[in-house]
């Protein structure tokens, strides 16, 4: 087990054997709570310090994280990346009407450099094309995208059109409503982790 599940289990971050429902709709059964690790500085910056040694000889000169979580990241990335002898700077994305952008002036910042887009869970990999989009939109120069997990084994450079990679490979099946195992067994959806209280509801709207 590689360094970055074994920091999640530790922490309790991985939920096995539940029915859960992502932003997308999709079904399946481990969850990722993100949330779980980001209070725990000291297990923060070393899964962050990963990344930066993946990129230290890189010329990163900004990494950018999407809001919430990934600020978090994109701090202690370019903490580290500093450290390692960088003087890269740390920026993020924010969201609204489900589309990636900056403010702030953050994208006077990207213009002609050269970025690393940082993540936490990949799934269906949506989320993560609309903060390149905002990248490429603002003039920034991709060198990479990394995410912690990456859950989707179609998740790549070549679905995502820029050079990616992930700290860990941890693939979860993903299903639609209509074809989920879980659903199809009666397995109950979990409302407290995920969309799945949204989701519920929204059925029973549609009745």
């Amino acid at each position: 087990m590689d360094e970055v599940i074994e920091i999640l289990n530790k922490l309790g971050a991985i939920i096995y054997n539940s029915h859960f429902v992502g932003t997308k709709g999709v079904h399946f059964d481990t969850y990722m709570n993100k949330d779980v690790l980001y209070p725990h500085t000291k297990e923060t910056s070393r899964i962050c310090e990963l990344f930066a040694e993946r990129y230290k000889d890189k010329n990163i000169e900004v990494v950018v994280g999407p809001a919430l979580g990934g600020i978090i990241l994109s701090q202690w990335v370019t903490y580290h990346l500093n450290k390692m002898g960088s003087s890269a700077i740390s920026v993020f994305t924010e969201k609204d009407k489900d589309e990636q952008f900056f403010s702030r002036g953050y994208d006077k910042l990207i213009d002609g450099k050269q970025i690393l887009i940082v993540e936490d869970n990949i799934s269906t990999g949506g989320s993560i094309k609309k903060v390149i989009k905002a990248v490429q939109d603002a003039g920034g120069n991709i060198i990479g995208v990394c995410a912690m997990v990456n859950r989707n084994p179609d998740v790549n450079s070549n679905t995502l059109g820029v050079s990616f990679e992930s700290l860990s490979e941890f693939f979860v099946p993903l299903y639609s409503a209509t074809d989920c195992p879980l659903c199809k067994q009666g397995v109950s959806i979990n409302t407290t982790l995920g969309h799945g209280k949204k989701f519920l509801e929204e059925q029973e709207n549609k009745k």
